[in-house]
């Protein structure tokens, strides 16, 4: 055991230097390389429950900002991403019923795996109060974002039906505080669409419609592009005013859909924020997009959506250079826009795994500290995306393993409990994602 420790060691030390090294060593470096990777892969395997705990000394006392030490009260925890769905029940869910049949998720099961686990969590407290940072996470409610129904109308109807049905009990009622509806907004009727859904329910507060397409979904799957552009046969929204996915021009650079900007225009008559899910290489046109509309504010999904930035199965020991750059590039355009915000979450997307060994949790750190540096933490917002489990909710399928509720948030505040102060976590927690969405919370009532 010890002589595998020390071997480890050297490989990381051997693999994280850039040494320059003569032709004959580039064998060795390679066999290295697969060496660690497989041993990496090995303890995955062997013990998937085993994960790495934060660390609070992976912060740099250096670059630290002192945190007060007058903040006796929690911090806030608005969870602004998570889906209910049953496609078992509900007609509406039939799409969504296609790839995931017979599933349900209710508020029931969203309290037992989120809400109840951060409220009894001693060790958030604990975390908290070391750092200085309060007395621990309050769950203080959540943002349903849609699941890609049929029909939206009838999903946020549904919704709300489940907050009218919830029991007293804590355990079954619903957290929901705003709903970010789904309509297509290329749809010639989506003005009347939007006025339907703004009338459905007062808690509805932003619109979404999937728009990550950077090819056909070919029947070998392709992964980055969403199942969802299936809904309007695959045309790319954002870049591909003159053609589909599957055609030739795909993305081309020759524009947004002009009758997708036609209904994304009227967002600011009805008053509505626009979650942004799209692809890396689809951020510039989108940046394009937002820029000709300053007063809708847009909250950008998942970190922009970087996939699998090691190579398929964690293959790779560097970043993806290539990869890393067009979302560099594409979030820096959204970042220079005032109205733009952006969602940490879904991190196993980027690093699918990425719990599972040391490597992967340092690259998802840097990249998340990368994005608030960026956008600031008064436009960052913290977000589980949790539905079915912790794997689902992390990479989307990607990755076997995810972080708990609890542990996601132990995760950010190691990432940033001793770089922000006490107000810009609060802001990152939830303050953000609050005035995003126009979300008043009762704190003594959750």
């Amino acid at each position: 055991m010890v002589m595998s420790f020390s071997i480890v060691a050297i490989l990381f030390y051997i693999l994280s230097q850039e040494l320059v090294l003569p032709a004959s060593a580039n064998l060795h470096k390679v066999i290295l390389s697969n060496t660690l990777f497989a041993m990496e892969k090995n303890q995955q395997q062997t013990s998937k429950t085993n994960i790495i705990p934060p660390s609070s000394s992976s912060l740099s006392s250096s670059t630290s900002k002192p945190a007060p030490s007058s903040s006796p009260s929690p911090i806030n925890f608005l969870d602004c991403h998570h889906h209910f769905y049953d496609t078992t029940n509900n007609e509406f869910q039939s799409f969504l019923g296609r790839f995931n049949p017979d599933a349900i998720y209710l508020p029931t099961d969203y309290n037992r795996d989120v809400r109840q686990p951060i409220h009894e969590s001693e060790s958030l407290r604990n975390q908290c109060r070391s750092r200085n940072v309060g007395s621990g996470i309050r769950h203080v409610g959540s943002v349903h974002v849609e699941a890609i129904p049929d029909d939206g109308v009838q999903e946020v109807n549904w919704i709300e039906s489940l907050s009218s049905s919830s029991s007293s009990s804590s355990s079954s009622t619903s957290t929901v505080k705003a709903i970010v509806a789904s309509c297509n907004l290329a749809d010639d009727n989506v003005d009347t669409q939007l006025q339907q859904l703004k009338q459905s329910s007062p808690k509805v507060k932003g619109i979404r419609w999937i728009l990550d397409c950077v090819g056909p979904i070919s029947e070998h799957g392709n992964e980055a592009t969403h199942v969802g552009n299936l809904r309007h046969d695959g045309i790319d929204y954002l870049r591909d005013g003159a053609g589909a996915c599957a055609g030739a021009g795909a993305g081309a650079g020759v524009g947004v859909v002009p009758e997708f900007e036609r209904g994304f225009a009227l967002l600011e008559k009805h008053q509505l924020t626009f979650d942004l899910q799209c692809a890396p290489a689809q951020l510039l046109a989108a940046a394009e997009l937002c820029s000709r509309y300053p007063n809708i504010p847009v909250v950008i999904n998942h970190l922009g959506k970087p996939m699998q930035l090691l190579g398929k199965n964690n293959g790779n020991m560097e970043l993806d250079k290539d990869k890393l750059n067009e979302w560099r590039v594409g979030m820096k355009a959204m970042a220079a826009l005032p109205n733009v915000h952006v969602k940490l979450s879904s991190l196993g997307w980027i690093l699918p795994n990425w719990i599972t060994t040391a490597r992967r949790v340092d690259h998802i750190r840097s990249l998340c500290r990368e994005t608030v540096e960026l956008f600031g933490s008064d436009r960052c917002m913290v977000a589980t995306n949790w539905w079915k489990d912790a794997g689902m909710a992390d990479s989307d399928g990607l990755g076997d393993v995810g972080p708990t509720a609890v542990e996601y948030l132990e995760y950010m505040l190691d990432f940033f409990g001793g770089l922000l102060t006490v107000e810009e976590l609060g802001l990152l927690f939830g303050g953000t994602a609050m005035g995003f969405y126009g979300v008043d919370v009762d704190v003594d009532g959750d």
